[in-house]
């Protein structure tokens, strides 16, 4: 890239004086839900009030077997015609293919696991939407599975190994082995359990050519073991970040919109977890727990945009985690002590006396410092 393009790039971004009138929230975010979290009986799929259900239980077990395994259609009809010819149970009747089955799955309604539309903004005549659910019902399809819920740790645990001197060392390995875990139990009741989760979100391609992407957001938990967290079923599709289309790039504002998309909707995600402490109800009695935001997982852009920093190496300050100059940011013999991060405090402070081009830092408030 050349300097002069690099340049431009910087300018697009630094440029937070625009006036905000072109950028309008349509705010019909339903609010919060209950906060009660029911992962009783972990494991099957939920009743509900919807009339249609499954004919019997074989019905039921060739779709999630279907469902688990991922199966063709040409697979899960052959498995029909084998059984069709063999059982000896006359009621234990299967789909006539693998597509009925999948419609009669697809007019089931389980209800933490459906999806809304929220219109976050509107852009130059343009409505940008929301594709998402509560955070609880995401938390409530992890915890529902058995094979998840019985390895999760709620309760701090240091760890500690003895070396070869005889010495007790502290050994980290999991979040709930760590600092952060034990001062975030400190601060609430001695009752309550942590609920720790992780968010990840990147935009992904979603063709070879690249003319298609999607910005998904996901959902974890430190309290599953990492060994555990690190499998497929451990993780759950909480959004699609709406993205603003990219013939809108040639806007001066285009930066500044992008960014006040990208909190809106976050903000429209974690503001369930605000609200304090859940009852997680579980086969073995109920777990008052208090959810925490405790990672974010992205790349280098996804966080520049949570950072509200400028994505750019041109600014003055490159760095989403400290304040160091760009012109020593490679520099091995750095005075460590003159290094500060860029904490919740100093960048509200920063944002507070008008000095947030100086920190190549926008100026909008950000919605995470509320839940560090």
């Amino acid at each position: 890239m050349s300097s002069s393009s690099k340049e431009e790039g910087y300018q697009d971004e630094k440029n937070d004086d625009k006036s905000y009138d072109i950028i309008e929230t349509i705010d019909n975010y339903s609010g919060i839900q209950s906060n009660i979290i029911n992962v009783r009986s972990a494991q099957k799929v939920q009743e509900t009030s919807n009339s249609t259900s499954f004919p019997n239980p074989a019905y039921e077990a060739f779709v999630q077997l279907v469902t688990k395994h991922k199966l063709a259609d040409s697979v899960a009809n052959d498995i029909i015609h084998l059984f069709n010819n063999f059982h000896m149970d006359p009621t234990a009747t299967l789909p006539s293919n693998a597509k009925a089955a999948r419609t009669l799955l697809d007019s089931i309604k389980i209800p933490h696991i459906l999806y809304k539309k929220t219109i976050v903004m509107e852009y130059n005549q343009i409505q940008y939407t929301l594709h998402h659910r509560t955070i609880f019902d995401a938390i409530k399809e992890l915890l529902s599975n058995k094979e998840i819920f019985k390895y999760c740790v709620f309760d701090y645990n240091p760890e500690y190994i003895t070396n070869d001197k005889g010495e007790q060392e502290r050994c980290y390995s999991e979040l709930y082995n760590s600092e952060w875990w034990g001062r975030a139990q400190k601060s609430i009741n001695e009752n309550a359990k942590v609920l720790s989760i992780i968010i990840y979100s990147d935009a992904t391609i979603c063709d070879m050519l690249g003319k298609t992407s999607e910005h998904p957001v996901f959902l974890t938990l430190g309290n599953i073991p990492s060994w555990r967290r690190n499998k497929p079923d451990a993780k759950s599709l909480l959004a699609y970040l709406p993205k603003i289309d990219d013939n809108q790039k040639k806007q001066a504002d285009f930066v500044l919109a992008k960014l006040h998309l990208f909190h809106r909707s976050m903000k429209i995600l974690l503001e369930p977890i605000i609200s304090g402490g859940l009852d997680l109800q579980t086969d073995n009695g109920i777990l008052w727990c208090y959810p925490f935001l405790s990672i974010l997982l992205g790349d280098l852009p996804e966080h520049h945009s949570i950072t509200l920093t400028y994505n750019s190496a041109n600014c003055k300050m490159p760095c989403h985690i400290c304040t160091i100059p760009k012109d020593e940011l490679n520099d091995p013999l750095i005075d460590y002590s003159t290094i500060q991060i860029r904490t919740p405090e100093a960048m509200q402070y920063v944002l507070e006396n008008g000095i947030s081009e100086e920190y190549s830092l926008h100026k909008i408030e950000n919605p995470f410092w509320k839940l560090s």
